[in-house]
């Protein structure tokens, strides 16, 4: 599939936003990016037709089939563009191989908004806070693929890449100042690398051959009677190796 022009990806924003109309829960183009990339880079990749209903909660609201065939292949042509950059081998970001996510520059958005509609907007999201936000919806949709035993040595790395996504969606008022300190291109740059970090995790993991568990009947506890009848405890009768029969 070719990745998506320019113009196409300004289609598929105004039919997000045109859907949005009809639902809160729908993405727009940036929201959509990260979870598109969580999904590409998570335990499972799972195809967009799949993976949407359960990340938005719903199912995306279509105003008719001719609209939901051009979105979801619009979508799907995304994910693929997405995946094909999450599984190239790159070493430098500005590599054309490279993730690229589509990120919005929200001061401009609101700066060409009139004025009277501008309170509707808050606080202006900072750059690739919403790819970041997508991205963690996404893994929370799918916490119980991402959740590790208590125990696993793997839970600290996983956390440690997910951090780097809940300081990119962050307030900067919420930031730790050794956060602040970093520019918002760093925090943007480490979360694009965490990406890949991620891949590399999840695929090591899925490599590993599970180990073959040999399923043996129920049989007599150590200290219940030995079945033979004799009185002892299987321990010390047929359950003592050296004694059974």
């Amino acid at each position: 599939m070719p990745p998506l022009t320019d113009a196409e990806l300004d289609q598929l924003e105004v039919l997000l936003a045109e859907m949005s109309e009809r639902s809160e829960a729908v993405p727009d183009l940036e929201q959509l990016d990260g979870v598109l990339a969580a999904m590409a880079c998570g335990p499972t990749p799972s195809a967009p037709a799949e993976a949407l209903p359960q990340v938005i909660g719903e199912a995306l609201p279509f105003a008719d089939e001719s609209q939901q065939v051009l979105v979801m292949d619009l979508i799907e042509r995304r994910w693929q563009d997405v995946l094909r950059a999450v599984e190239a081998p790159v070493q430098r970001l500005d590599d054309d191989r490279a993730l690229n996510p589509l990120l919005t520059d929200w001061e401009a958005v609101i700066a060409h908004t009139p004025e009277e509609e501008r309170a509707a907007f808050g606080e202006v999201p900072g750059l690739g806070a919403v790819w970041a936000s997508g991205f963690l919806q996404a893994v929370d949709a799918f916490e119980d693929e991402w959740l590790l035993p208590a125990d696993d040595e793997g839970n600290e790395f996983v956390d440690g890449c997910l951090q780097l996504f809940e300081v990119l969606a962050s307030d900067e008022a919420e930031l730790a100042p050794e956060q602040r300190e970093m520019s918002r291109d760093e925090r943007l740059a480490d979360a694009m690398w965490a990406v890949y970090d991620l891949r590399d995790f999840w695929r090591e993991r899925a490599s590993r051959r599970p180990v073959a568990q040999v399923r043996k009947e129920a049989g007599p506890g150590r200290n219940d009677p030995c079945p033979c009848g004799s009185g002892k405890k299987y321990k010390k009768c047929h359950g003592d190796p050296t004694k059974a029969s």
